[in-house]
């Protein structure tokens, strides 16, 4: 870090939607600030978390603009494996880049506390989409009381609640009759939107992608091609027993599966979406895709292959999606092409498809 004395800023934005792009306002405005401190030789501080703290980040990196990047953790051990994390995400030159930890043993109040330290150790604080009567708006006051000379209004916008989910209404009356012919010949693996980074990917070049396009561009059909891009289905523990990386399928055909796409709040991404992967169900079973074993809460799976057992559901049931499971990730490199299909949701995207990767496509409407 230059020692030379420098103010430091902090952008200041509460939480937004959850897939941004060029064309978003508060992406805009950040992107404007960021050259206004680089404009004024000024430093930042900023954190990790959130689009909107590591958006900043990003761009002050790829700027060269010294930063302070306070990490909020429970405990030392967690701060110096995510700093390293961090470094290696964001392709960090750690000559201008310094790390600072904000420490809470309660969950709920660690977001809070690292907001709090950034404000109150800025120099200069730059809101841009703020909440009304929201805890970003009071530390901004509370700053401002004893500080009034702190803020920088100029790239200032209204904050606006994006409640949009992703929503497919797709009647049986829209469905290609391809598709019913197609019986129960494949396990299917569903794409949907990622609401971050792909697993493959540094969030550095998750971030440039998301200023450089006019659309958001991790929905479900990036997915998919990067997928067939990189011939690979990478494992995700997410909502996996003990946390195994599993690869997920369907054996419903596609007209019955698409009953069960929907927008699901809690994790505030849909179930999955009408872009997939079909494999040959006798091939796909012979590499080890295996059929998932239920059980009725709170009776315990067997200690042995725990990857393969799912609860019935309480709320939901998980035995409508008939899953099976493929252990670690699967290279589809190594899989014959006429074992595999891809599924799309429009004709156009479906032709695209095949031209660009030469694999077998089919599109679920007309």
């Amino acid at each position: 870090m230059n020692k030379k004395f420098q103010k430091y800023c902090s952008i200041l934005l509460s939480r937004q939607a959850l897939h941004p792009c060029k064309s978003s306002p508060w992406v805009s405005q950040t992107i404007k600030a960021i050259k206004w401190i680089k404009d004024k030789n000024y430093a930042l501080i900023t954190s990790i978390g959130q689009n909107t703290w590591e958006l900043s980040l990003f761009l002050a990196q790829r700027e060269k603009i010294n930063l302070c990047i306070y990490i909020p953790v429970k405990k030392k051990s967690d701060f110096e494996i995510q700093k390293q994390e961090i470094i290696i995400q964001f392709q960090l030159n750690s000559s201008n880049t310094i790390f600072k930890p904000v420490y809470s043993n309660e969950s709920s109040k660690l977001l809070y506390k690292r907001d709090e330290a950034v404000i109150f150790n800025s120099n200069i604080v730059i809101p841009v989409s703020i909440r009304k009567k929201g805890h970003m708006e009071a530390l901004i006051n509370k700053k401002q009381k004893t500080h009034p000379e702190v803020l920088v209004e100029e790239f200032k916008i209204n904050y606006c609640k994006n409640k949009k989910a992703i929503a497919y209404r797709l009647n049986e009356d829209d469905i290609s009759q391809d598709i019913f012919q197609l019986k129960h010949k494949y396990l299917i693996h569903w794409t949907r939107t990622s609401n971050g980074s792909w697993p493959t990917e540094l969030k550095s070049h998750y971030y440039n992608s998301i200023i450089e396009n006019n659309t958001y561009p991790r929905n479900a059909l990036n997915t998919l091609e990067n997928i067939l891009q990189l011939s690979l289905i990478k494992a995700s523990v997410r909502h996996m027993p003990k946390k195994i990386p599993t690869v997920s399928f369907s054996s419903l055909t596609p007209d019955k599966a698409t009953n069960l796409m929907r927008w699901r709040a809690r994790y505030r991404q849909m179930s999955f979406e009408p872009y997939g992967i079909g494999l040959e169900q006798n091939y796909a079973k012979n590499i080890g895709i295996q059929k998932v074993k239920y059980y009725q809460p709170p009776k315990k799976p067997d200690k042995l292959a725990t990857w393969l057992y799912q609860s019935k559901g309480t709320k939901s049931d998980w035995q409508l999606e008939n899953e099976y499971r493929h252990l670690g990730d699967l290279k589809l490199s190594n899989i014959p092409s006429d074992k595999l299909i891809i599924f799309c949701f429009h004709f156009k995207e479906a032709i695209e498809i095949k031209k660009k990767f030469n694999v077998q496509t089919i599109a679920l409407c007309k």
